[in-house]
């Protein structure tokens, strides 16, 4: 062998050795308990690993507000993120991997949901009661009904509930709803159709008192730091799985059709109810 060639060969190597041998992290925020997350998303986490030829390393976070940071100080490559947690990521150049697409939709409500046993049958009818929010940086769990609120009442939440409660999680607010052990709450309306689908008697003792307009699906986004090829060849990837016959079955376990294309500036809706809830508080401060 030359040395020219030889000098080629080694350099070739030492390339792919390196693309190889990078590890990724895939950020979590878990819309559900943290333990079911893992459960849903561990099958993505290897396949993607296995096809990009990369180990990948799920990371999963309760809290959304953490998950922000994670990505913003580049300790996560990419992650699923809640909708209502992007306009806290203005400024992290985040860039959108795909969106996931379910029942033919990429879109989803918030669901504000009541006990049956209250006799809750409209918004209007929550003043006094008390109701579960998610995280605070969820769209359907928080700045969603916030945002109703707020302009249904003319009051803060806070001065409308009787009492209000951060569960963490959509599922664990639809369980304290149909215990009764609180009165209302704002879930993902994605995450309480798969509950009642699979455990009817989970909803059983609840009514669904208002649906909010279609808004895009959370999204899959990367971090400043990935590269360039990096993401090319991930996003390339998640939006053709489902033509993959083991990809395809992956995203049956997560309810989901496929995975399409967006962009941050179809999150503008979000951006622009944060902006009328900060401008109230501003306003009742005065």
């Amino acid at each position: 062998m030359s040395i020219l060639k030889t000098a080629t060969f080694i350099i070739c190597l030492f390339i792919s050795l390196t693309v190889n041998a990078e590890q990724l992290k895939f950020g979590i925020a878990s819309i559900v308990s943290p333990e079911e997350s893992l459960n849903l998303y561990r099958e993505l986490n290897d396949y993607l690993a296995d096809k990009l030829n990369k180990t990948i390393t799920p990371v999963i976070k309760r809290d959304y507000d953490e998950m922000n940071r994670m990505i913003t100080e580049n300790e996560v490559d990419f992650a699923s993120v809640c909708t209502g947690a992007l306009p806290y990521l203005n400024n992290a150049k985040i860039r959108v991997l795909a969106v996931p697409e379910m029942n033919g939709e990429h879109s989803y409500q918030s669901f504000i949901i009541a006990n049956k046993a209250y006799g809750i049958n409209t918004v209007k009818d929550l003043q006094g009661k008390t109701f579960a929010f998610t995280d605070r940086l969820s769209n359907s769990g928080t700045l969603y009904p916030s945002f109703l609120t707020i302009r249904t009442f003319k009051q803060a939440p806070e001065k409308v509930f009787k009492k209000v409660y951060y569960t963490k999680s959509h599922d664990k607010s639809i369980y304290l709803v149909n215990k009764g052990v609180v009165q209302a709450a704002a879930v993902d309306s994605l995450i309480f159709e798969i509950i009642r689908k699979k455990a009817p008697q989970a909803v059983r003792n609840i009514r669904i008192i208002h649906r909010s307009p279609e808004m895009i699906s959370p999204p899959f986004v990367a971090a400043s730091g990935m590269n360039s090829a990096t993401y090319d060849s991930l996003k390339y990837l998640m939006l053709n799985m489902h033509k993959d016959p083991k990809g395809a079955e992956i995203l049956k376990k997560l309810h989901v059709d496929r995975f399409v294309n967006a962009s941050l500036s179809d999150y503008k809706v979000i951006s622009d109810m944060k902006a009328e809830i900060d401008r109230f508080y501003s306003g009742s401060k005065k």
